[in-house]
């Protein structure tokens, strides 16, 4: 049973897939880098709004909330940005 050439080839496919995948990612172009800080920085301070927006309508606090949590959102996408601008590469070489 085990001269079966399917069964053969399953096995072999089956190894090939458990198989670490190799990092022949190519590097990220400038402009997705870009683009993505930009993502980061709108993402931060467009959920900071919301969330203070909600939470002004819930307890009755305008404007407070939405100030606060502008600030707290953008300093945050702030923070994305700083991360995603330091990150170093992955050198496994």
């Amino acid at each position: 049973m085990s001269d079966d050439p399917a069964l053969e080839s399953l096995k072999r496919k089956i190894k090939e897939a458990q198989k670490p995948p190799d990092k022949e990612n190519k590097p990220e172009t400038s402009a997705a880098k870009y683009f993505n800080v930009g993502v980061e920085l709108v993402s931060g301070v467009l959920v900071g709004v919301g969330v203070g927006l909600f939470i002004d309508w819930m307890f009755g606090t305008s404007p407070w909330g939405l100030i606060s949590l502008f600030i707290l959102g953008a300093s945050a996408g702030m923070l994305n940005v700083y991360r995603v601008l330091t990150k170093k590469e992955d050198t496994d070489g």
